[in-house]
């Protein structure tokens, strides 16, 4: 037989839960306040542009140490031909990505469903579009030429390339002609799902990747990212479980599936071999287009000649920069005075 003390209190009642919750509210308030403001210029404003940066080819690439204090294996798949290293291609579109999860929300691996077809329908190009725009800002700052993700929308669309299907329909030779590319890169959504159980929470996203040579439609590289996402919390007392709990579910926002996102894309990028002959004629054409527009600019003559000095129309003296903004009432933008500052 089982006695129960009903004299027996709970150590910790909900009132005092609530006021160490607006503490702790108040506090990452007030401290948030106090990193508001921007410091004072720390430099000399003299460090030089344009210096050799460093982990060019690797910053933000996960290491094993990484992976492990994340528990995130991060299942990587990367094939590079040798057709890539012989002959890369130049101008490369990324085309719409196919989502093979659906627009459906996956809590605990159970598909939730919309309201309306016509929602999950936008959910489902909402996911693979954003994975999409995620990569192709990290393309564009690579050495290839892209093409701009409206242009070849808009292409598709007026082709009458609606859905995935119609998309694989369609020879990658032939769409490469009309979209002016050397290469193709398709993309598909693998993962894109969270759980959550009170202590423990994943947003688990995944990616595919193949790009295709518009020529002979070889592939010239493909692979695969998956992105695990946990945070795994630790509750002595029942207090710690509420505020755990929370943060948890806090931390399965969109924000956090944004960053998720953008890493599994920054990986994938970032094994793509770096071709430095295209560097290298980048580099060359912009010094004969900077050759070509300095040259054929005005050059001023320094001396005066006597027969100025002795007319009218002499040159004026070129005034200082610094005098000529001062004198027009422009101070420099750059400079903050407190004649400027607001309210003053």
């Amino acid at each position: 037989m089982i006695t129960i003390n009903k004299q027996m209190k709970i150590p910790i009642s909900f009132r005092n839960i609530a006021k160490s919750v607006v503490v702790l509210f108040l506090v990452v308030l007030s401290t948030a306040g106090c990193f508001s403001r921007n410091g004072d210029r720390k430099t000399t404003g003299e460090e030089p542009f344009f210096q050799d940066e460093a982990g060019l080819a690797d910053h933000g690439k996960k290491t094993t140490l990484d992976r492990l204090y994340q528990l995130d294996p991060g299942d990587k798949e990367f094939d590079i031909s040798d057709k890539f290293y012989s002959e890369p291609p130049r101008k490369i579109a990324v085309l719409p990505f196919d989502n093979l999860i659906g627009g459906k929300y996956i809590l605990n691996s159970v598909p939730l469903p919309r309201f309306s077809k016509k929602e999950a329908d936008g959910w489902n190009w909402t996911y693979a579009n954003r994975l999409r725009r995620f990569f192709f800002g990290h393309f564009a700052s690579r050495e290839f030429v892209d093409i701009e993700l409206m242009y070849v929308d808009r292409t598709l669309q007026e082709l009458g390339v609606l859905t995935p299907n119609d998309l694989y329909k369609i020879p990658a030779q032939e769409l490469g002609r009309i979209l002016g590319a050397d290469a193709l890169i398709y993309g598909r959504v693998t993962e894109y799902k969270n759980s959550y159980y009170m202590l423990y929470k994943q947003i688990r996203i995944g990616l595919s990747i193949k790009c295709i040579s518009t020529k002979d439609g070889s592939t010239f590289f493909e692979g695969e990212q998956v992105r695990h996402d946990n945070d795994i919390r630790v509750a002595t007392n029942p207090f710690d479980f509420v505020i755990a709990s929370f943060q948890n579910s806090m931390s399965m926002r969109d924000v956090y599936a944004a960053r998720a996102s953008e890493e599994v894309v920054r990986e994938l990028v970032l094994r793509i071999p770096v071709v430095n002959s295209f560097i290298e004629e980048e580099e060359q054409l912009i010094k004969e287009i900077i050759r070509e527009k300095l040259s054929s600019l005005p050059t001023l003559d320094a001396k005066v000649s006597d027969k100025d000095n002795d007319s009218n129309t002499a040159s004026p003296p070129m005034p200082d920069k610094t005098d000529t903004r001062a004198q027009a009432g422009h101070p420099d933008p750059l400079i903050r005075t407190e004649d400027s500052s607001v309210g003053s």
